[in-house]
């Protein structure tokens, strides 16, 4: 029996190969991107990848200069924080929707997720990075809020971009459970103010630690 088509266009595709080599680190932060390595890189045509940088670009994964190249996305400890802090925003505004609404929406989901932490402490990073992103995105998604979930879906690869860059360049490994316990106990008992603050302070230590690794690489480099 045939099987059905893939319906997946060449664009997006190429696009989720762009976008996996950079989020994985393949492609460094700041790194030029040229159209013609691209296409040999990636098997198809010049206008298929010219149209997922295009694709990219909207999600602020690489940035084009005009009429000159395509670059990935800098990093650095400005967009380090704007990362954490819009982040910050939506994920303040769900917890607080979680604890206003918590005897009116089911929090199966999140008690799941919180669970996934232990298995996941010692881990690789994708283990690590699954569960914990899971476990933030699960309270998102258990206010059932389309508008805050989608905007906290598309700043989602820029957060696991970050993850990763951090894991590779300056780890700073606390436990899962610990270091997300506090905002879990929030959110199944505390009060909407409570459950805000548990999140904005763990986003707060996540900035502090990210901005002191990103100058300590920083550091080292201009060291060699």
């Amino acid at each position: 029996m045939r099987q059905p088509i893939d319906k997946r266009s060449l664009q997006d595709n190429a696009a989720d190969w762009l976008r996996d080599a950079i989020v994985r680190g393949d492609l460094p932060p700041g790194g030029t991107l040229t159209e013609q390595a691209l296409t040999q890189q990636i098997g198809v045509g010049r206008g298929t990848v010219r149209s997922a940088l295009f694709a990219l670009e909207a999600q602020e994964l690489v940035t084009r200069t005009p009429y000159s190249s395509w670059r990935v996305a800098h990093l650095d400890a400005r967009e380090i924080e704007e990362i954490y802090t819009l982040r910050a925003a939506f994920e303040g505004l769900a917890a607080r929707l979680v604890a206003e609404r918590r005897n009116e929406i089911d929090l199966t989901t999140v008690h799941e997720a919180f669970d996934n932490l232990a298995g996941a402490d010692g881990g690789d990073t994708d283990a690590r990075l699954e569960a914990d992103l899971g476990f933030h995105a699960s309270f998102v998604q258990a206010t059932d809020h389309r508008l805050l979930m989608r905007r906290h879906s598309e700043l989602a690869d820029k957060m696991e971009w970050l993850y990763r860059w951090s894991e590779l360049h300056w780890p700073r490994r606390r436990p899962l459970v610990d270091e997300h316990q506090e905002l879990f106990d929030a959110l199944i008992g505390g009060s909407p103010d409570q459950a805000e603050r548990a999140v904005r302070d763990h986003i707060t230590t996540s900035i502090k630690d990210d901005i002191a690794g990103f100058q300590e690489l920083q550091s080292n480099d201009v060291s060699r």
